[in-house]
């Protein structure tokens, strides 16, 4: 970096050419204003600069960008990441497609070219992940990358499946250049046509794919901003399960889809509208969210993240579990990219299940990212999360406003939080107006949703809404006042009838309370939304521990959770309910 400094008693040639060129003034206004001033220029170059004076071997990207009209990009400032391909790279391209010269193809024909080898970022190879880069390029459409061994077995980056980079991180004053070794161009193929090129080991998908009409639909929905996201299935996949043939998946679908039993066509469109998403998602946008609806209607696909794995339909209750379905990362299909999607490959079946009600009982803290600190469930523990800072529980509202998950020291009757843990909540118009959390999922039915939590604050009240993509929000019918006290002396029955229970096993306390929202009617399984907006309340926060969603013919009194999280029934012995230690309170067999 060069310093010129100009000072008092110096005049520079240059800037007495440009005052006298100012007629209109009197004297150079500038002269006062450049002493003593510190002025700085840089010797980095521009990537046209650092083209043309250090790395000539790049020359021919240049004259590319010189007609289609990007070496003025190429040369202001900005950030920018630029893919390039050397002048051999170039040439060799231009041989295998009979070009004659790049030059030669039309201006629009180039833009494309350049705006595909471009990201209005700067992203170092250290910010690389097997997969999608975090942004699209100028063209709209994402490169990928993935580390593998060259022909003389060296790890190189490649880039979008085509290209290796011969030399990354080439820092300039507006971005970074990763020189590669050949021409980067987009997949021109539909999602469609790339099945249909699938090898034999995916036959039984693809005639499946055939055969419900999805085929053509990924063919020919190619118009811009439609975008498809295949779940493909090969035949060692399908085995997973016994299924070998046509007959073997009908079979399969009829338990899943009884309404269709008869329907043999509908069971195969079914599955076919199944393995596709009408959005584009690469394994690193589908590791972000945790459900995503499919082409068949009130069908999702749950997604979760276990260390480096994507799991897909991992499905758990108190009575239930159901292992998931991981994707197969190693698949030279999965993150293929195609001119209106991308596929997706995985080691095992899915299909769209119907299944009835079934009660969750949820730990509010089990969020992702609580799970992975080292404060999770360490008595005495405290973490406070500013907005946007967890993935699944989103809050909003004035004077800065934070949510803390803490866990308990020792057991205390007024602390009864399931594992010790809870969130504190200044749920209240003046802090967090609002707060939307993410349900774990739910199957199809209708629910009541019981808030578990440890009374604060006065008339500290709030509505609650269910959000369910692509359907009518539901307001829930009861204001929930964070306030109220439990009716410690009630029965069971009637403080049911008020729409209250007691939740915590061990021991019954006014200040440890449960109390219904309302019903919800879950039209499609998967990871649903709940909104909470706060209507009024003091200073004081509440102390926030389960959310119940129980089906509405179901127990809602039974079971009760202890500290350890041990669902307890009636007639349980009071030295079975942890901390075994503690005397019980409260009635154990009703």
């Amino acid at each position: 970096m060069k310093k010129i400094i100009f000072n008092s008693g110096s005049r520079i040639t240059f800037i007495l050419l440009f005052c006298s060129s100012l007629a209109l003034f009197n004297s150079c206004v500038f002269d006062d204003y450049l002493k003593g001033k510190t002025f700085l220029t840089s010797d980095e170059k521009m990537i046209d600069e650092y083209i043309e004076q250090k790395d000539t071997s790049m020359t021919e990207f240049l004259k590319i960008a010189d007609k289609a009209g990007f070496r003025g990009m190429l040369h202001a400032y900005g950030t920018n990441t630029c893919f390039i391909p050397t002048n051999e790279a170039i040439a060799v391209y231009c041989q295998r497609n009979g070009i004659g010269s790049m030059e030669d193809l039309p201006v629009d024909q180039l833009e494309k070219f350049i705006k595909f080898h471009i990201v209005r970022d700067t992203i170092k190879t250290e910010d690389f992940v097997d997969g999608r880069l975090s942004l699209a390029t100028m063209l709209g459409k994402f490169l990928t990358t993935k580390t593998v061994l060259n022909i003389d077995s060296v790890p190189v980056i490649r880039v979008n499946r085509q290209a290796d980079i011969l030399q990354g991180n080439i820092r300039v004053a507006n971005g970074i250049i990763h020189k590669i070794n050949y021409v980067l161009t987009p997949n021109p193929k539909s999602v469609g046509e790339m099945i249909e090129l699938l090898p034999e080991n995916y036959s039984l998908y693809k005639s499946i794919m055939q055969e419900s009409g999805m085929i053509d639909t990924l063919k020919n929905n190619i118009a811009d901003g439609v975008w498809y996201t295949a779940i493909l299935q090969s035949n060692e996949s399908f085995a997973t399960k016994d299924i070998y043939t046509r007959a073997d998946l009908i079979e399969k679908m009829k338990v899943a889809q009884p309404d269709f039993a008869t329907d043999e066509a509908k069971l195969i469109q079914l599955y076919a509208q199944y393995h596709c998403i009408n959005r584009l998602a690469y394994v690193a946008d589908l590791s972000i969210t945790s459900a995503e609806l499919t082409l068949a209607t009130n069908q999702v696909i749950t997604f979760k993240t276990n260390k480096d794995s994507l799991i897909l339909n991992e499905y758990q209750s108190l009575t239930k579990f159901e292992k998931g379905v991981t994707v197969n990362k190693e698949s030279e299909w999965t993150d293929m990219s195609c001119y209106n999607g991308v596929m997706i490959d995985l080691d095992g079946y899915i299909e769209p299940v119907k299944r009835g009600p079934e009660a969750v009982y949820w730990e509010l803290t089990d969020q992702p990212e609580i799970k992975k600190l080292k404060e999770y469930r360490k008595r005495g523990s405290w973490v406070t999360f500013k907005p946007g800072e967890l993935s699944e529980l989103n809050f909003g509202g004035k004077n800065n406003p934070t949510i803390s998950y803490a866990v308990a020291s020792a057991y205390d009757t007024k602390t009864q939080y399931v594992h010790y843990d809870y969130f504190e909540i200044p749920l209240r118009p003046n802090v967090i107006q609002w707060m939307e959390i993410k349900t774990p999922v739910l199957t199809e039915g209708v629910y009541n949703v019981w808030i578990c939590w440890r009374r604060g604050g006065d008339n500290t009240k709030f509505k609650t809404t269910f959000m369910q993509e692509g359907k009518i929000d539901q307001v829930l019918p009861n204001v929930f006042d964070l306030g109220a006290y439990f009716n410690d002396k009630a029965t069971p029955e009637v403080n049911l009838n008020q729409g209250e229970k007691q939740y915590n096993a061990k021991y019954r306390i006014s200040v440890v309370n449960s109390s219904n929202c309302g019903a919800i009617k879950v039209e499609y399984t998967g990871r649903h939304t709940l909104r909470m907006d706060a209507l009024s309340g003091n200073s004081q926060p509440s102390w926030w521990d389960m959310i119940q969603f129980i089906p509405v013919d179901q127990n809602q009194l039974w079971p009760r959770f202890d500290i350890d999280g041990n669902a307890i029934y009636p007639g349980t012995a009071c030295d079975q309910i942890a901390p075994v230690d503690q005397s019980c309170n409260g009635d154990l067999n009703n």
